[in-house]
């Protein structure tokens, strides 16, 4: 019978080339007997990379390529107003941001803005060294590594489009007459309420008039500053890890049964997966992808050691049961925030605690300085579109646990492994929640003499009595900032799984599935997001709805007393018309009057009921038709009016399986046409099945590279009246919107599919002695997703996704090899978030 090849072995030696036991490790003994031994191995790797490609438009948030995308005209007009349409027929805001270059988001970009095309993205020096003490069949082991990345740990990150306290007076657009919230005619640039005196007041060198005078914020400024993230830093700056630290031993049972034990932080391996491990039965050791990432990383380094005690018996011939209990919990350890294979601009571990809200059209503002927007939303909202960062929410270590029973058939196939697990598992990839916005002041009100008399305090009236203080009002019918995003971990997570390998022919095979019941699943964040909104604006969604808008705005404004009447007299004289909807910025930016933004069925005739009311600067809509949530009504409420300041968890739980099955080859020195000594080749295919996916219009699940909402878009994408473009908003206007907040719908082939699938082929070629001493080894690694796309943040397979990593290894004996290598990413469109990182490397090694 053929020997088994067993595929842990050789994916060990495939996913990196690695080097036989040095030759020349330290071993000694501790006593004169030879009763304890010592070793210790040193492995020191100094190398780096470059990018290689220059960074592509699409994968940069709109704001980050142009920070005026959203702003004010050449000549200082007020126009597109943060890309947000305050009526129905005001769209144009939302169609030029949709038609602008860049990502709908400026939350993902930050690696691919710190590193240009030939900056060295990573300079590590790297130390790993084990110790082992051995006494008959008891030891100790430990393993540890230092690292210091000479570019990543005195590195200064440059932002294009950023807001802070030390340029907010420099970069904010000064509002003074003539350059008001509208860009109005002259005679009334006297109104106080159309000069922002509600926001920040004009430093003195801004304002040599000293009228009246406030910031209004649209751009940011560049800012260049050193990193300062002290967990970032640790991921990708320097840092000791403590990896391997176990004891272990054998204590007999009856007959000549004994049990294997080690405790401690230690590794786990289950199942035969070896490149498409997301999903796979090989879930005990959670992945760091900062030590993935790193030129010259060792395979040991990528799946994290954690506590454990683990338990391995032979029952019977053949048969073998292997039990962990875990009592250490660690996360899967995401791409630190602006390093270069980042794909999010925040990390696992409390890395960042802030996000931004707009859909890349306003500019960070990590600590909510820009207050005011440039904008007449911001007269009812001191919204600065930033969210906090709560500090992510873990599992107990404990309550983890597993078997594994591996029988060893001769019979079945001349010999096969076949294997069955069990394991109850906290997740080591985080799920992103929510804690929804305050109640907005207006959201029980229906008509604008209501809104005014539960609002009082919102910033356009707050400037009345107290001129530019933006951060003192205490009303707002939009409180965008007071929403809550927390990364969470859920707990027992139930996994079976079954595997096999065995030889057919010169190939081994081997292949598991992956089952667990009621797996939790991300839902979409901007569905996560538009939810968390609900308790904004109104409920004019709701039948019967709210006052309507476009009529009777001067009589019902006029009640109020002589000061607003006076100032409704105005704007009638001034503008001409019999006031009867609301003013607002025109494409040309130019003022002009817009109708009223009641909903509209396909043919442009009204709904059943209006579901808004006048405002002057814009008309109040329902949250339910500006945030259209799906998971509110898949969960039983009302789309729109959800309560305040409450959880929204992010998951949902669903039926998965994962597939995997490999193959591989072995040729010798006479088997192969490279004239190679050994070629190995292993195809590896896989596939994600989720059978219970529900369909889009009722629920979107989260895939890398959707930025929008998936209902229909501001600018009339997926208008079309149906489910998909309103959820289950009865008010559901058909056609372009400029109320809805979602300036594009999301293209719903991006978003998860029930079946994806790929594979991965890894080609090792050996050339042994080819001068003295000297060795080489080139190897290509092939990755392919073909077709669909998984559910997650970090999912094996993005529709149409390529990547390829061709490496070279010159190795002297077996303590000094020097590697170079070039790694390539292709295809999957705006979805394959890595598509513009091609990079190459260098590193040597040297063990000891």
């Amino acid at each position: 019978m053929m020997e088994k090849i067993k595929p842990a072995v050789l994916a060990a030696a495939l996913l990196l080339p690695l080097f036989s036991p040095p030759a020349a490790a330290l071993s000694f003994d501790l006593d004169e007997a030879g009763e304890w031994n010592a070793v210790l191995n040193t492995t020191v790797t100094a190398g780096a990379a470059w990018r290689m490609q220059n960074r592509a438009s699409d994968l940069v948030g709109k704001s980050n390529l142009d920070p005026n995308v959203c702003g004010r005209t050449a000549d200082g007009r007020t126009l597109y107003q943060v890309c947000q349409g305050l009526f129905r027929t005001q769209t144009f805001p939302a169609a030029h941001l949709a038609a602008a270059p860049g990502q709908f988001t400026v939350n993902a970009d930050d690696g691919n803005l710190n590193y240009d095309r030939y900056d060295v993205v990573q300079a590590p020096l790297k130390i790993t060294q084990d110790f082992t003490l051995t006494h008959g069949d008891f030891g100790l082991f430990l393993k540890g590594l230092y690292f210091y990345d000479f570019v990543n740990n005195d590195f200064t990150e440059r932002h294009p489009n950023r807001i802070t306290p030390a340029n907010m007076l420099d970069v904010g657009v000064v509002s003074t007459p003539g350059h008001e919230v509208l860009p109005l005619p002259v005679g009334l640039s006297i109104l106080p309420l159309t000069q922002r005196s509600d926001s920040v007041p004009c430093p003195a060198a801004r304002n040599p008039g000293g009228g009246p005078c406030g910031l209004v914020y649209g751009p940011g400024g560049v800012v260049r500053e050193k990193r300062s993230d002290g967990e970032t830093l640790r991921q990708i700056g320097t840092d000791l890890q403590l990896l391997d630290a176990y004891v272990y031993g054998k204590l007999p049972l009856w007959g000549d049964k004994e049990v294997s034990l080690k405790l401690g932080r230690q590794s786990l391996n289950w199942g035969e997966s070896t490149l498409l491990v997301f999903g796979s039965i090989n879930q005990v050791n959670p992945v760091n992808a900062n030590n993935f990432y790193r030129t010259g990383f060792l395979v040991e380094e990528v799946f994290q050691p954690v506590g454990l005690l683990s338990a391995s018996m032979e029952l019977f011939d053949g048969a073998t049961l292997e039990m962990f209990y875990q009592y250490e919990w660690l996360p899967l350890e995401a791409p630190a925030p602006g390093s270069y294979f980042s794909f999010l601009d925040v990390g696992t571990n409390n890395a960042i605690d802030w996000v931004n809200l707009s859909f890349g059209s306003a500019a960070e503002d990590p600590e909510s300085v820009g207050r005011l927007l440039d904008s007449p939303l911001s007269g009812i909202t001191n919204t600065s579109l930033t969210a906090e960062r709560l500090r992510d929410k873990e599992p107990d270590g404990g309550g983890q646990y597993g078997a594994a029973l591996k029988y060893y058939s001769e019979e079945f196939n001349a010999g096969t492994e076949f294997g069955f697990y069990f394991m109850n598992y906290h997740a080591r990839n985080p799920y992103v929640s929510v804690i929804s916005v305050d109640q907005s002041c207006g959201k029980n009100v229906t008509n604008t003499v209501g809104f005014i008399l539960a609002c009082p305090d919102i910033p356009l009236l707050h400037t009345v009595f107290q001129p530019n203080d933006p951060n003192g009002t205490n009303d707002s019918a939009v409180p965008f900032d007071s929403l809550k995003v927390q990364l969470e971990y859920p707990e027992n997570i139930k996994l079976f799984g079954v595997s096999f390998n065995t030889t057919l022919g010169d190939f081994s095979l081997q292949g598991e599935v992956a089952y667990r019941p009621d797996e939790p699943l991300q839902v979409d964040l901007e569905d996560l997001v538009f939810a968390g909104f609900g308790p904004t604006l109104s409920n004019c969604h709701v039948s019967p709805g709210c006052a309507g808008s476009g009529s009777l705005t001067g009589a019902a404004l006029g009640v109020l007393g002589p000061q607003f009447a006076g100032l409704i007299d105005q704007l009638v004289n001034v503008l001409g018309v019999d006031f009867l909807g609301g003013i607002g910025a025109n494409p040309d930016g130019t003022v002009g009057w817009y109708p009223g933004s009641d909903y509209v069925d396909a043919n442009g005739n009204p709904g059943a009921y209006s579901d808004t009311f006048d405002l002057i600067i814009g008309h109040l809509p329902g949250a339910g038709r500006a945030f259209p949530s799906f998971i509110i009504p898949y969960r039983g409420g009302v789309v729109g009016s959800n309560p305040g300041n409450s959880y929204i968890r992010g998951w949902e739980t669903f039926d998965t399986y994962q597939f995997n099955l490999g193959a591989t080859h072995v040729a010798g020195a006479t088997d192969n046409p490279f004239g190679a000594d050994q070629v190995i080749t292993l195809l590896e295919l896989g596939a994600t099945w989720v059978p219970g996916m529900p369909d889009l219009d009722r629920l979107q699940l989260e895939a890398p590279g959707t930025y929008t909402h998936a209902s229909a878009g501001a600018d009339g994408s997926g208008a079309n009246g149906s489910r998909q473009a309103c959820s289950t908003n009865v008010a559901c206007s058909y056609g372009p919107d400029g109320l809805r907040f979602n300036p594009h719908q999301q293209d719903l082939g991006g978003l998860p599919d029930k079946l994806s699938w790929g594979y991965v082929i890894i080609s090792q070629v050996k050339y042994e002695s080819v001068a003295p001493g000297i060795s080489l080894m080139p190897q290509l690694t092939w990755k392919h997703d073909v077709n669909g796309t998984a559910p997650g943040l970090a999912t094996n397979f993005v529709a149409g996704r390529k990547s390829g990593d061709l490496g070279l290894e010159i190795r002297y004996k077996s303590s000094l090899a020097f590697n170079l290598g070039y790694t390539w990413f292709t295809g999957g469109g705006p979805y394959n978030l890595y598509r513009d990182r091609d990079t190459a490397r260098a590193y040597v090694r040297l063990q000891f």
